[in-house]
């Protein structure tokens, strides 16, 4: 998924072999991956039909995982604007070093909207409205992925392990953790919490991002406007016993802004870590 991932476990843990856990990951890799041609999504994404088109169930979870939360944030999360996602460059398709054209962002546009997509369980299927509708769950795919992960190793018998990807944490048992600063470097905390069975994930504007004209633009899109976010929040960090949870509902915040964002969260009981740019 463009990413990666490490796992913290205690020593009677060492029955754990890497490849079993890279082979699960490497299974669900091929389902909703968009940085992967030959994946489910990706092969639904090049489809035009809009007829149902048979996907893995797992594609189907993921997607109504999206659309709930969508939902529950007056559609802030919008999975179905990976057109403008890669028309700005933050894809799988390649970077840009410029923006995009008003006439560009209103075609792509045109092209996005989460009415358009439908889901069926039996047998699971996808339909699109618009033959130029897709996709991209990566909002909440790594969250999806470390609860389906810490499900396998809760079935091995370990009950007690700090599991991560792409920066998306879920614990089992009592961990440390630190979040870090916008501004620093990689690795570096502003502030520790302990979690225990519990996640926190991150969504921020401080690490895929281009400047042109003097103007910074960040890889975090609204789905209202097709552009990238303006407001200065720098990032929203959410702690949720649901990894998936967490994961969709961090970008959701960042998208609504420091304002709406902070009413939303106090709205659905979420707890929250913010910052702003520049501090």
């Amino acid at each position: 998924m463009g990413t990666t991932w490490s796992l913290r476990a205690d020593p009677e843990a060492k029955s754990i072999r890497q490849i079993d856990l890279q082979q699960q990951l490497d299974a669900w890799e091929s389902i909703i991956s968009h940085w992967r041609p030959d994946s489910a999504i990706s092969r639904f994404n090049a489809s035009t039909s809009t007829d149902w088109i048979a996907v893995p169930a797992e594609l189907v979870e993921v997607v109504e995982l999206a659309q709930q939360i969508g939902r529950d944030t007056d559609h802030a999360l919008d999975i179905t604007i990976a057109p403008l996602i890669d028309l700005w460059g933050f894809g799988a398709k390649g970077r840009r070093d410029t923006p995009p054209t008003d006439a560009e962002i209103a075609e792509a546009k045109a092209q996005c909207g989460w009415q358009h997509l439908q889901t069926r369980h039996n047998p699971p299927a996808l339909r699109k409205a618009l033959p130029g509708l897709h996709i991209n769950v990566s909002a909440v795919a790594e969250g999806w992925a470390l609860e389906h992960l810490a499900q396998y190793l809760e079935s091995t018998g370990i009950n007690r392990f700090l599991l991560e990807i792409g920066g998306e944490v879920l614990a089992r048992g009592e961990w440390r953790v630190g979040i870090q600063t916008p501004s620093a470097p990689p690795g570096e905390a502003a502030q520790t919490l302990l979690l225990k069975d519990q996640s926190i994930t991150t969504s921020g504007v401080y690490r895929q991002h281009f400047a042109a004209g003097g103007k910074e633009y960040a890889h975090v899109l609204d789905p209202r406007t097709g552009r990238p976010i303006e407001h200065q929040l720098a990032s929203a960090s959410v702690i949720h016993s649901s990894a998936a949870q967490a994961d969709g509902f961090d970008t959701a915040l960042l998208v609504l802004g420091p304002d709406a964002g902070r009413r939303l969260a106090e709205k659905l009981g979420l707890r929250v870590v913010w910052f702003e740019r520049g501090k």
